[in-house]
This record gives C-alpha cells, sequence and structure tokens, in this order.
C-alpha cells in the first residue's frame, strides 16, 4: 500500500499574477510518490481539478478511506507506475487544501484575505508550480498530466514552459469554456454571493460559512458532471419515500425531498459545504472561465499551441458534454496544424465528464501503455537495456508483410504521412524507421488505438465516416488508403478527401476482380481467400471492388493515376492485374487543374 506523506514549502519571493497583482510569503502543499532517478528525468507532475487537491494517490497512515483522488491512476504497478516515475502532486494557490488561500492571513494587512485574495489563472498555477519544480531541483518532467481544469494547466505547461516539456497527457479537458460552461459557473457563483453569510467574501470574521450557496454551487456543478444516461440508470424517477395509500405515491409538496436524485444531489451539495471554501470556489470557476491561451492570438489557437515542443496523449470520453469529445479535437486539429507528435483517444464510456476519475478499462490500458512508452524512452537515453511492449494482439486483416514492404516503397522518404485505418500501426511504424517519414494514422478501433500507442506511433481515434475536417488542404505528403476503402460507407467522399488533405495519394485494396474470386462467383458462392477470408453473413467488408472499378471511380472524380498495379503474395504484378492479383494498388492525385497549392 502506497503512504502519502503532506509536505509544504514556502515562497517569500513575490509571484508576480497575470492580473497585475503580486502575492508574497505563500506555501505550496504537495505531495510526492515514486523515487526521483539519478539525472531527475523521470518527475510526472500531476495537476488538479476544480475540488481536488495535492492528495494524488496512495492513503495517509492509519486513516481510512483516505485514498488519493486519481489513486485508481497512480500507484506502484498502476498506469503512471510509481515504480518508475516520481509523481508529484501540488495543491494550487487560492485553494483550501493547504496552500495559501483565501482562509489564511494576509501578510501585508495583517488579517485573513478572505475576498481581498487576489484573482488567480492557469497560468499563475503553473508559474507557482515551476517555482516548486525548480527547488526541488527537477527541470525537465518526463510528462505533465491532468484531467479537466488539470488537462488545461498540462496545456498551459506546454505553452509556458515548452523547453521543459517532454509529454502531456490531456484528459476531459478543453482549450477555453464554451459560453454554456461561463453560464453554469456564474450561476453557482451567484448562489454563493447571494447567501446571506457570505459577507462580501469576509464571511471568517463573523464566524459563519455560506453552506447554503456552497450546496447550490456543488449541485449545479454535479448535475454537469454525469451523463444523462447515468442519472437514469442510478436514479430513473424513483422516488425516496413513496406515500402509502396514494396512487401515485407523490406527497404533491413544493417543498419536501421526493426523488432520489433530489437526496442525492442534496447529500453531494451538504458533504460538500462541510469541506470546501467559499472564496476557493469563486477564484477557481473564475480561474476556468479566464483560461483561453489563443486569445492572445486573436482566437487562433492553432497559431498559440505553435508554441508547445512535446509530446502529447489526449483522451475525450463520449458522453462529456460539459468537455465534449469536439473541444479534444479542437486541439487535436491545432497540433496536427503544427506537426506535433500527438495520439487522440475517444473512449466511448457512460458515465459523463467524471469518467476520467473512474475505471474504465480501455481508458486505463491506454494510459498505461503510453507512459510504458515513455519509461522505455527514459532507459533507452539512459542506457537501460529493456524489453520493448510487444503491440497488442489485435483482429485485422491487411496486407501481409510483404506487400505492405511494397506498399512502403512507394512513400518517398521523409515524407508526412496520414494512414486512414491504420490498424495497429505496422506500416506508419515501418515508414518511420525505414524511410525516416513522420505522420498520423486514423483509427476507430480500440484495440488498433491502444497497439500504435504501445508501438509509439501516433494515433488518432476517429470514424472516417464523419470525414477529414481536421486536417487542411495538401496538408500530408502522402494520404494512405490500405485495406480501408472496402470498410467505408462514403467510399467516393473519402477519395476526394484523400486527394484533398495528401499531395499524393496511395489506395490498396482486396481486388475482388482476382481469378479464384471469379470461380467462386462462377461456382454460385461468395469467394473465402486469403484477402477475403470471411463468410459473407459476417464480413466487415461493406464494399467489394476489382481493379477496373476503382479505375473508373478514379477517372470520374478527376484523379490522376501515377501508378496502378496489383500485389500477389507480395509480388508486383503488372500484366493483367484485375485477374492475377488479390490486392489492386493505385497511386494517384488531383489533376493539375483541379489541384489544391
Amino acid at each position: 500500500m502506497l503512504i502519502a506523506t503532506p509536505q509544504s514549502m514556502s515562497f517569500a519571493a513575490a509571484l508576480p499574477l497575470q492580473s497585475g497583482a503580486a502575492i508574497r510569503d505563500y506555501a505550496l502543499s504537495y505531495e510526492t510518490y515514486g523515487t526521483l532517478n539519478a539525472d531527475k528525468s523521470n518527475a510526472v507532475l500531476i495537476c488538479h481539478a476544480l475540488n481536488a487537491s495535492h492528495h494524488v494517490a496512495g492513503v495517509y497512515e492509519g486513516q481510512d478511506k483516505s485514498e488519493g483522488w486519481w489513486d485508481n491512476m497512480i500507484g506502484p504497478g498502476k498506469p503512471v507506475d510509481t515504480n518508475h516515475f516520481f509523481v508529484i502532486g501540488v495543491n494550487n494557490l487560492g485553494s483550501c487544501f493547504g496552500s495559501t488561500g483565501p482562509m489564511d492571513v494576509n501578510p501585508d494587512t495583517g488579517k485573513v484575505y478572505g475576498a481581498d485574495f487576489p484573482v488567480v489563472t492557469v497560468e499563475d498555477w503553473v508559474n507557482a508550480q515551476a517555482r516548486l519544480l525548480d527547488a526541488l531541483g527537477i527541470q525537465t518532467l518526463a510528462a505533465v498530466m491532468g484531467g479537466s481544469l488539470g488537462g488545461m494547466q498540462a496545456l498551459s505547461w506546454t505553452l509556458q514552459y515548452a523547453s521543459r516539456v517532454r509529454h502531456a497527457v490531456v484528459v476531459a479537458s478543453a482549450p477555453n469554456l464554451n459560453a454554456e460552461n461561463i453560464a453554469f459557473n456564474e450561476v453557482a457563483r451567484r448562489a454563493i454571493v447571494t447567501d446571506p453569510e457570505f459577507h462580501g467574501g469576509h464571511f471568517y470574521e463573523h464566524g459563519v460559512v455560506p453552506k447554503r450557496g456552497l450546496r447550490i454551487a456543488r449541485m449545479i456543478g454535479h448535475i454537469t458532471y454525469l451523463s444523462d444516461d447515468v442519472m437514469n440508470e442510478k436514479f430513473g424517477r424513483q422516488l425516496r419515500e413513496a406515500v402509502v395509500g396514494s396512487a401515485t405515491g407523490y406527497k404533491y409538496s413544493t417543498q419536501d425531498v421526493e426523488f432520489q436524485i433530489e437526496s442525492y444531489l442534496r447529500y453531494q451539495g451538504d458533504k460538500f459545504s462541510e469541506y470546501f471554501d467559499a472564496n476557493t470556489y469563486l477564484l477557481i470557476t473564475r480561474a476556468l472561465d479566464y483560461f483561453d491561451p489563443a486569445r492572445a492570438h486573436g482566437g487562433n489557437l492553432t497559431s498559440a499551441l505553435a508554441q508547445a515542443a512535446c509530446k502529447f496523449l489526449m483522451v475525450s470520453f463520449s458522453t462529456d458534454w460539459r468537455f465534449s469529445p469536439g473541444r479534444s479535437r479542437e486541439m487535436v486539429k491545432a497540433l496536427v496544424a503544427n506537426g506535433r507528435d500527438v495520439s487522440y483517444a475517444e473512449i466511448d464510456a457512460p458515465h459523463g465528464h467524471d469518467a476520467f476519475l473512474l475505471d474504465d478499462e480501455r481508458y486505463l490500458n491506454l494510459v498505461r501503455a503510453y507512459f510504458e512508452r515513455i519509461d522505455k524512452e527514459l532507459k533507452a537515453e539512459a542506457g537501460i537495456s529493456g524489453q520493448a511492449q510487444a503491440p497488442a494482439q489485435v483482429q485485422a486483416v491487411r496486407a501481409g508483410s510483404h506487400a505492405l514492404n511494397s506498399l512502403a516503397l512507394l512513400v518517398p522518404a521523409k515524407s508526412r504521412v496520414l494512414d486512414l485505418g491504420c490498424g495497429d500501426g505496422d506500416l506508419l511504424a515501418q515508414l518511420q524507421t525505414q524511410r525516416a517519414c513522420t505522420g498520423y494514422g486514423i483509427e476507430i478501433n480500440d484495440a488498433h488505438v491502444l497497439a500504435c500507442v504501445q508501438r509509439g506511433v501516433n494515433v488518432i481515434q476517429f470514424n472516417l465516416d464523419d470525414g477529414l475536417a481536421l486536417f487542411g488542404d495538401a496538408s500530408f505528403d502522402v494520404v494512405l488508403q490500405i485495406d480501408t476503402l472496402q470498410h467505408l460507407r462514403n467510399t467516393e467522399t473519402m477519395l476526394r478527401e484523400t486527394a484533398r488533405v495528401g499531395r499524393l495519394g496511395i489506395v490498396a485494396f482486396p481486388n475482388f476482380g482476382h481469378w479464384p474470386n471469379r470461380i467462386a462467383v462462377l461456382l454460385g458462392r461468395m469467394p473465402v481467400t486469403k484477402r477475403l477470408p470471411y463468410q459473407w453473413y459476417d464480413t466487415p467488408n461493406i464494399r467489394v471492388a476489382t481493379f477496373k472499378d476503382f479505375e473508373a471511380l478514379a477517372l470520374k472524380n478527376q484523379l490522376r493515376m501515377l501508378d496502378a498495379f496489383g500485389l500477389q503474395d507480395g509480388r508486383e504484378v503488372r500484366w493483367l492485374p484485375n485477374a492475377l492479383a488479390s490486392t489492386a494498388v493505385f497511386k494517384l492525385q488531383r489533376d493539375s487543374g483541379t489541384q489544391h497549392g
């Protein structure tokens, strides 16, 4: 069991704040887990969300139910393995869990800060965290990681201290709050400041706490953390206590608690009001509102993220409507436009925003795989030998290794590549190591995404049926569609998108015109071959095409053929490829009259 020990560090020098104010003689509470290695290269900073703290993992000795808020993620043998990493959790300035905040004494007045505590921003927190790392002698972070508001801090680290971060893991987050989220925060703040016990933020002097406002603020927030499905599954329209003798079970009261969801929200609100500080809630929600790195760049997120230099893993959750997957895709799009290394996974989970704190196996395995790659990278640089992590076994039918070798040779060396339907990343990995190429794979299958992360291939989890809006015109040297065409519902649209996004397109697919397939059809059966190995009733291939079919489609869409041939057992077939090759291969681009510049 991991035993956590709270620590505190004081700073006398004033910390300049984004607002123009400053704070001096402040303290930061923090905890560390694991061992810092000799060259201090294995440090991982964990940034906390709204109502969390520096107590990230482990338990306090002698205290029951004292697990850290991300204890399922961090610890010995866990995804962020403290047997390999030195993990640091820091409580932010303005919080109420040990770091200097509104409940502390202002050294300039000798009175409790209260509402006079200076407004702090995400950037201020990052600057304070950097000072703590300086004091610990840590110059470079192996990774910075956070979820929700913590993800905003992780992103800000990559911009404010680009040279000090090697990897950033940004989970269930956004590059800024949309109007709806700012509105939720404002309603919660109004609930607090209009509480009669708030006293303009100086309630400490009156010996009271604005619990009513805190309760309502927490209830509002909690609704946004859960998905509709989870609320209905857990509570539905269940009554807390049905009235005996009533046909409906209702009390017909506007004041009493009747539904289980009402009871749950009130319980959460009551609990929150007992331990959280009202001024801290105001400060943190305002910091959320203010965060917007693109604001200084005319709202252009691509320009803002050009400062980032590290590698990224971004994760979102399908039912998170507070920080939806679309917000993560905005960041991914901006990073891709800047040519940064980024992998992105969209976890199909029912839990809503709170999913980043829960035990979803796909999510935890993904983070584990990413940190195993970081650990391997650090050990390789230190000259420590170790076994590479083998990619996950996945069920996929792609062109065999000999065919992949032939396809890889079609890609010019040092190309920027986009591989549509990249599978487990085999071809991209080969292009990286043998052709010095860079780029990304697009994949929807969870197991394939995990395999790509394990082998260090940039992968973006995305449904190709939704198009390629993430990518600009001619943003890649080569776009690959290898054994993808037959799975697409919008085949023609994706072919045009391939030509739009890439200066060169390479398409390969099982050739239905191959002679064994023709014989099977003549005999009255659907073919089952090495390249088309499925029975008709369980095939994932929703399209079948011949060599000549694709030629006609390319002509219709004004695509110029630079090369066309077949592959059979890894060998090129250029004579009668429609009949003699099991795989059709085309190298194409837009006609010069329609070519994007």
